[in-house]
């Protein structure tokens, strides 16, 4: 192995490390926000809980498919 292969090889795994650490970071907001969103649509309608449940599947879902992309860009699922 030269070491122009290990450099590469060691920049592969921090961009890695880096879109882990972005994910983990922003997982809590891609959940929290939009249920945050559908509370208050259900005070200011009186709609409790059906926007915060729409809301909350939302977040979820857009996580999932984060996740996924995340995972197949780095090799996960083919």
């Amino acid at each position: 192995m030269q070491p122009d292969d290990e450099k590469q090889k060691g920049d592969v795994g921090w961009r890695q490390a880096a879109a882990g650490i972005g994910l983990v970071l922003g997982i809590p907001w891609m959940i929290i926000v939009p249920a945050l969103l559908g509370l208050w649509l259900d005070r200011r309608y009186g709609t409790a809980p059906l926007w915060l449940l729409v809301c909350l599947f939302l977040g979820l879902l857009g996580t999932a498919f984060d996740v996924y992309k995340l995972l197949k860009r780095f090799g996960q699922f083919k």
